[in-house]
């Protein structure tokens, strides 16, 4: 079991406290992201990509949550590192989004009647350098939030579109979620806007490579695509 002194601390030195969450922001859990050959135990833990392609991972809470479990958890999953480790030109990707989570006696985060408002896509990191030009992993990041306040069945979280393309649809996800309308994101504004606090979180190291770049060069020729075709209509 990862302490929450041992959580906070690990996500400070790698820098997804501040670049991600809030400067002092304490991360009372862990979370454990189980792939279908692999499993996230612990902060920091290098992964391979291939490990992360299949279909989305199960994440359990560690350890598990004492009291409410009900269904208000929001699970987050964001990459700050798409071109250079904190891109603050093109944001944060968000990865995979689904509120209305609940949680299991055993930790589990469940979504079978969670609201998916970006379906999972794996990590295709591109390499990235930091800022003494060494090349550096990308920090894939997993977030569990609850509200501050209880919410009632009918609220839900939202998103800041994008202003560039707002409300386009697209095969990942509707409104539109592709890659253009998944960059650009702060998940300080959304926790600011949603009025919510972080239960857990962790994250992976995943590093970029021949096979990774080109499926971000997909991605990418995607959203291009897709944004011609549909502005071309």
């Amino acid at each position: 079991m990862v302490s929450q002194s041992d959580v906070t601390s690990a996500l400070t030195a790698d820098g997804i406290i501040p670049d991600i969450l809030p400067t002092g922001t304490t991360v009372p859990r862990n979370l454990k992201i189980s792939f279908h050959t692999t499993t996230l135990d612990k902060p920091g833990q290098m992964i391979d990509r291939d490990d992360t392609q299949v279909k989305k991972p199960t994440v359990f809470v560690d350890p598990p949550l004492e009291g409410d479990r009900g269904d208000n958890y929001t699970l987050l999953m964001v990459d700050p590192d798409l071109t250079i480790r904190h891109d603050t030109r093109f944001g944060q990707v968000r990865h995979w989004l689904i509120s209305h989570c609940s949680i299991s006696p055993a930790g589990e985060v469940l979504d079978v009647k969670g609201v998916t408002h970006s379906p999972y896509v794996g990590p295709a990191p591109m390499p990235v350098f930091d800022i003494t030009g060494k090349p550096h992993p990308s920090r894939y990041t997993f977030i569990l939030f609850k509200p501050k306040s209880s919410l009632t069945k009918s609220d839900d979280v939202k998103i800041s579109q994008s202003e560039q393309y707002p409300g386009l649809a697209s095969d990942l996800g509707k409104p539109s979620q592709d890659l253009f309308d998944r960059w650009k994101f702060s998940t300080k504004q959304f926790m600011e806007e949603n009025n919510l606090e972080v239960v857990a979180a962790t994250y992976m190291l995943v590093e970029g490579n021949l096979k990774s770049s080109v499926a971000n060069a997909g991605l990418m020729a995607n959203a291009i695509g897709h944004k011609i075709g549909e502005i071309g209509h």
